[in-house]
């Protein structure tokens, strides 16, 4: 199977537009899916059961006050909590959550760093035996230091899930955040093995809200869209909230050129 192209949503308004304009699958860009009601949750079952997008690409269904890194974080305290997230996350279709929060994973600026350094790990040794249950892989997402002080850069984030003996445990780039993350479109192809999936923005707009490619905005996507060809990419790509299907088209053409 070649890429599959999605859109990010914020609720199902957008998720329905996603549809309608061709998208093959959902990426909520918050929680919201595990808030839906059972009815909710059921008629969303039924549309994809019916052909509709899966909801492929979730996040990881933290609280945002949520500190990983906090002294005292009980990670038993959010087991069943992720368990009965996730168990809903998986009758919409998701097969990966992403962890790009970076509050969540802050270290403190003062003091010793390898205790909250090993509650992340132990947190995501956690989480991937709750995503395995549901045949799931975690992302964890490298952020610049704008955003956090913890998995800056892709071989910091490469070098810490190296030590974390889980199959399902991988990574993800933006393009907005490779020169954050200093990945250069030449490194890309050395962390392979790692990426999992790509988030495809416009990068001159780091703050802010992401937004899409756009055949005027004066980008050179396709250099990005050509070094994913040439390392034989094949996951999925998932685009800005903003995206409709002028965009899409303009995105798949660039690929299947």
């Amino acid at each position: 199977m070649g890429v599959q192209w999605g859109r990010m949503v914020a609720d199902l308004e957008e998720m329905e537009r996603a549809v309608s304009d061709g998208f093959d699958f959902v990426q909520p860009v918050n929680d919201f899916v595990a808030d839906l009601s059972d009815k909710q949750l059921h008629s969303q079952k039924k549309r994809i059961q019916a052909g509709g997008a899966p909801f492929k690409v979730c996040a990881v269904p933290l609280p945002p006050d949520a500190r990983v890194t906090q002294k005292g974080f009980n990670i038993y305290v959010w087991v069943e909590h992720l368990k009965n997230a996730a168990q809903r996350m998986a009758q919409l279709g998701c097969r990966k959550l992403v962890w790009s929060d970076g509050r969540a994973r802050v270290l403190p600026v003062e003091g010793a760093i390898g205790e909250p350094k090993e509650q992340v790990r132990q947190f995501l040794y956690m989480l991937c035996a709750v995503a395995a249950d549901f045949d799931m892989t975690v992302l964890v997402e490298p952020l610049g230091p704008r955003r956090t002080n913890f998995l800056n850069t892709m071989k910091q984030t490469a070098d810490f899930l190296s030590g974390i003996t889980a199959e399902n445990l991988s990574s993800l780039i933006s393009l907005r955040e490779l020169d954050q993350i200093e990945v250069s479109l030449s490194d890309i192809g050395v962390y392979r093995q790692l990426i999992d999936h790509v988030q495809m923005d416009n990068p001159r707009f780091y703050d802010g809200p992401r937004i899409c490619p756009r055949r005027e905005d004066g980008y050179d996507y396709e250099s990005f869209l050509r070094v994913l060809k040439n390392i034989r990419y094949s996951a999925d790509i998932s685009l800005p909230n903003d995206a409709d299907a002028r965009v899409l088209e303009y995105c798949r053409d660039f690929w299947n050129e």
